[in-house]
């Protein structure tokens, strides 16, 4: 008898853990990141002024060049012209302003930059992902006591219009959380992973309370950061933006400049001061992305007792409401997403980046179905078992 109790016992345990461990794995949204789903979220979200545009595999886009118009306007990606809307961020509205970007950090470099911006006294904006935030909280929080701008770049950097609204609604809020808990605020910005955002995504972004932040100038280090020559192409834009040469790589003209820059590569973070000294000598104010259209209040107040959540109304204005939420723990992970082919120089990395619910109090879905599902095949091995033992 006591033999078979332990057979029981054993099952059951095996069972349970190789259940959790696959249910799990089903809920990643973007390679091995994981991204925290709580259902209360998509209740803080009015959808009702969003598109019904259906969701768009990554490359169904049909623009045949960099500028789209007519009927094609809205099935760009915008990469390669995807209809502009006035209110969309691409460089900065005054001559002779250039605001520095940096997006996909923080990450093991994102201090040797910080050490950079310093030195010179120059704001930045970063676009922060939420999943780095929780690997970095350091680098987040440092960058935000220096007075440096930050926005949101998503939690898993995925390609936005080949999300439903409910899973672009998990990875806005899991970052909101992620930066919340490290410096108390919630961004106002968000830069679109690949710059890749239709109407419906713009709507949805609009309905969340952000604003979009594009570029126009685009130095591609996620192309060049591993080249010999990457110094010299990474400072030519920049040059060549400064000179007024048309570089082919944006079609929005602007009198000042947004650059767009990656802290993940090491080559890149090390052209910053050259860039810097270049564009000094060139004339050029260095603003944050926010000052440079002349925001004053980039990052929405946080509220102790509460997540503050910004909805927009008819008049334009945000209507602040106050809801509960629980602050996770500070627990890190362990991979960082990269862009294309690159690699993030003397960085450890996983195969497998496990990120827990931003909601302590209550259960996400997941976690929920795992137990209903271990519960009703843990019994069924256990009528399984005895049955046996009966007979």
């Amino acid at each position: 008898m006591k033999k078979t109790l332990g057979s029981i016992f054993i099952l059951l345990t095996l069972s349970s853990q190789a259940l959790v461990r696959v249910t799990a794995q089903s809920t990643s949204d973007a390679g091995d990141i994981i991204v925290p789903k709580n259902t209360k979220w998509l209740a803080e979200v009015d959808v009702t002024k969003v598109p019904k545009t259906p969701v768009r595999p990554v490359g169904s886009g049909t623009c045949p060049d960099a500028k789209c118009d007519g009927s094609d306007n809205d099935k760009c990606f915008e990469s390669c012209g995807n209809k502009a809307l006035p209110s969309d961020i691409y460089g900065c509205p005054s001559a002779q302003e250039w605001a520095l970007s940096f997006d996909d950090g923080p990450s093991n470099f994102t201090g040797q930059l910080l050490d950079s911006l310093d030195q010179y006294n120059i704001k930045a904006t970063f676009c922060v992902m939420g999943s780095n935030v929780k690997k970095y909280p350091e680098m987040v929080k440092r960058a935000f006591d220096a007075g440096h701008h930050i926005a949101s770049h998503t939690f898993s950097h995925p390609h936005l219009m080949s999300l439903t609204n409910e899973e672009i609604i998990y990875e806005m809020k899991a970052t909101e959380e992620a930066i919340r808990d490290v410096i108390g605020i919630r961004p106002t910005y968000v830069r679109p992973p690949f710059g890749e955002a239709d109407d419906r995504v713009k709507a949805l972004m609009k309905a969340m309370g952000y604003k979009i932040l594009l570029w126009n100038v685009d130095p591609t280090d996620y192309d060049v950061h591993s080249l010999p020559n990457a110094a010299d192409k990474i400072q030519g834009a920049f040059k060549a933006a400064a000179n007024g040469i048309d570089t082919g790589l944006n079609s929005h003209d602007e009198p000042g400049y947004i650059s767009l820059q990656h802290d993940l590569y090491k080559s890149s973070i090390e052209q910053v001061p050259d860039v810097i000294e270049f564009l000094t000598k060139k004339g050029y104010t260095f603003r944050t992305a926010a000052e440079c259209v002349g925001d004053k209040t980039p990052h929405a107040p946080f509220v102790p007792e509460g997540r503050l959540m910004a909805q927009s109304n008819p008049s334009g204005q945000n209507k602040e409401e106050v809801s509960s939420s629980t602050p996770k723990d500070q627990s890190s992970i362990s991979s960082i997403p990269e862009l294309k082919d690159a690699s993030v120089e003397n960085d450890n990395k996983s195969t497998t980046t496990k990120v827990e619910s931003s909601d302590t109090s209550s259960s996400s879905t997941t976690s929920a179905a795992a137990i209903i599902t271990h519960s009703s095949v843990n019994m069924a091995i256990l009528l399984f078992v005895l049955l046996s033992f009966i007979s």
